[in-house]
């Protein structure tokens, strides 16, 4: 999601990335408890520094009041992480994305992502790449102190708005928002729930460590008051009234209150379970698979990743104890686009796969290498006539088959979903983006409650370079350099595969019978067309125009799926230099690939002069 505050980030210092503060031991009897006071900043992609910087003001503040302070900041704000922290803490700041509801994404409220933490999946990652944990985990994991308060600042969602760009919504649509984004806290031990879009955590850190003034009264005496003030009883959490103060008395919804009435500091502090003696933390918080003996190879797709369609990603896996591998696997799906010439928007719901996109999606993820299709029983090449074979020149096609992925590594949001895993691979479902092109994907390994498997564990598994098809598209395999004698014939090996949805031409029809007059429809091919580019200096084409390029065509209705080899005859030019052959595919139906916006194959050719 996108964050609310841009007004006032230029107004922030810079500063560079956390080391977390060291986690504070629990009192022991002999010591008297003080408030724990837990700072945590989600990485927020440009904002994320200024949110760290008002943190950490914030933190100063905190320091006078208690010396149980601690500081968890983006790119080490992992779940695991906040989970130990807000143990037993009386007062929770969070700075980052926001994901509630009501919102465009989700036709109902879903637990498992909203009205929670936006945070870094793993540590030492980035301040962009998120993942929600939402109420579900927040109301069953966390155990606050006795008369808590949460402080939500610069959220989407928490008090009432919508986010930047889109409309806010009714009034009823912003009371659910507020109501259902405290709930999860309030389940966790929170007695009041603060959300202020535009404040820094500042004012009310002093007020709420500092004692005096009631809760209350400090709220409405905020620095950003706008006294249009409505109450509600909330639905969400029984026995606590929830309160607004938008800019106008229907729009504007930047701060909120859920809370038990009659809540003091003097009451916060009271429930105190801190320690005034910090101790050191070490070790990993994360899960591991490490000792459980898995291996995973590179990912496939069960299918061809066609844009818009939905289909699984296919993990192979070895494993000497089944029983060793984890219950309640999970993994999510990250696209993101390279060469996209249309950019996606992201899908109303949400699944494995999702949409790259819009980053103002909170939920996201999807796609694998494809099955090579088994050429057509009838898929001879049928090409030009060409004679005389024996004293040409022959160029063998790659070895290898087309493949759609290459391993590489990157990610963005991070929303998991379970995985169904079979006898020898890891199937993930994954809808696949909207707009063909070329995208970076990454694929995180998640425990049964979603938290992300450490460093060691997604390194079992490499991330991919996946080119999204359309429609209408295709690929030609050629040898990617070759060295041709001036004025020779050559014979080129292709292979070509239709990776489109519709087939490459038709075989020959007629009209039924009982008509007046019979028609018949001609036979059409696709075409493979080979063009000549000079490249060096001095290097030229030949007079003759009806050598500037070359043809050869496919089977009629090449079906899509389909991969074959081909034959495309050509004769060199006749001065010796370097040359590009653009190898393209030309249908009846649809014309050329290249003109729709698939990638041309480009052969570079060295022309020599005849020994």
């Amino acid at each position: 999601m996108r964050r609310i505050g841009a007004a006032i980030i230029a107004a922030l210092l810079v500063v560079g990335l956390c080391v977390p503060a060291a986690f504070a031991a629990a009192p022991t009897a002999t010591t008297a408890a003080v408030p724990r006071v837990v700072f945590i900043v989600g990485p927020s992609g440009a904002a994320t520094n200024g949110y760290r910087s008002q943190a950490r003001a914030a933190a100063a503040i905190a320091r006078r009041y208690t010396p149980d302070v601690i500081e968890i900041y983006s790119p080490n704000a992992t779940w695991t992480a906040v989970k130990q922290a807000t143990t037993g803490a009386s007062l929770v700041v969070y700075m980052g994305h926001g994901n509630g509801w009501p919102s465009r994404y989700r036709d109902a409220l879903f637990p498992a992502t909203q009205n929670g933490f936006g945070l870094n999946p793993t540590a030492g990652g980035s301040d962009s790449i998120h993942q929600y944990f939402g109420e579900a985990a927040v109301g069953s994991q966390l155990k606050f102190a006795k008369n808590a308060v949460v402080l939500l600042n610069h959220l989407c969602y928490a008090s009432g708005l919508s986010e930047p760009g889109l409309p806010e919504g009714t009034l009823d649509q912003a009371q659910q928002r507020v109501d259902n984004y405290a709930a999860g806290f309030i389940r966790a031990g929170a007695s009041a729930v603060i959300a202020d879009a535009w404040a820094s955590p500042s004012y009310f850190v002093r007020a709420i460590l500092g004692g005096g003034r009631s809760i209350q009264t400090a709220w409405l005496e905020s620095p950003t008051a706008h006294d249009n003030r409505l109450a509600f009883e909330s639905q969400r959490s029984p026995g606590y009234v929830a309160q607004m103060d938008p800019e106008t008395a229907t729009s504007g919804f930047t701060r909120s209150i859920v809370m038990k009435t009659g809540l003091a500091p003097a009451d916060v502090l009271a429930g105190a379970r801190g320690s005034a003696f910090a101790a050191g933390f070490s070790g990993s918080l994360a899960p591991t698979l490490n000792g459980t003996g898995i291996k995973l190879a590179v990912p496939d797709f069960a299918a061809v990743p066609t844009a818009g369609t939905r289909t699984n990603i296919d993990v192979p896996f070895t494993i000497k104890d089944r029983k060793a591998l984890p219950k309640g696997l999970q993994a999510s799906v990250r696209w993101d686009p390279i060469a996209v010439s249309t950019v996606p928007t992201q899908p109303a719901t949400a699944s494995a796969g999702t949409d790259p996109a819009a980053p103002m999606g909170p939920d996201a993820t999807a796609p694998t290498t494809i099955p090579t299709p088994a050429p057509s029983p009838d898929a001879t090449p049928s090409a030009a006539p060409i004679s005389g074979l024996l004293d040409k020149e022959w160029i063998e096609p790659p070895a290898d088959d087309i493949d759609l992925v290459i391993p590489e590594r990157i990610g963005d949001v991070v929303s998991p979903v379970a995985v169904k895993v079979g006898k020898t691979s890891l199937q993930v479902p994954v809808d696949l983006p909207s707009a063909p092109g070329r995208y970076r994907l990454t694929i995180t390994l998640h425990d049964s409650d979603g938290v992300a498997y450490d460093a060691a564990s997604q390194a079992l598994l490499p991330s991919l370079l996946v080119r999204i098809t359309g429609d209408f598209d295709g690929a030609i395999q050629a040898a990617p350099t070759v060295e041709l004698t001036a004025g020779r014939e050559a014979l080129l090996g292709l292979r070509v595969v239709n990776l489109g949805k519709t087939p490459w031409g038709h075989e020959a029809t007629e009209n039924p019978a009982g008509l007046a007059r019979k028609a018949s429809v001609a036979a059409e091919a696709a075409t493979v067309v080979g063009r000549w580019i000079p490249l060096s200096a001095g290097a030229k084409l030949p007079l003759d125009e009806a050598r500037h390029s070359a043809t050869t065509k496919l089977p009629f209705g090449l079906e899509p799926g389909v991969s074959l080899d081909a034959v495309l005859g050509l004769t060199a030019p006749d001065v010796a230099g370097d040359y590009l052959l653009v190898l393209d595919v030309v249908t009846p139906e649809r014309g050329s690939l290249i003109a729709s916006g698939a990638e041309p194959t480009l052969v570079r050719v060295t022309v020599v002069v005849a020994p």
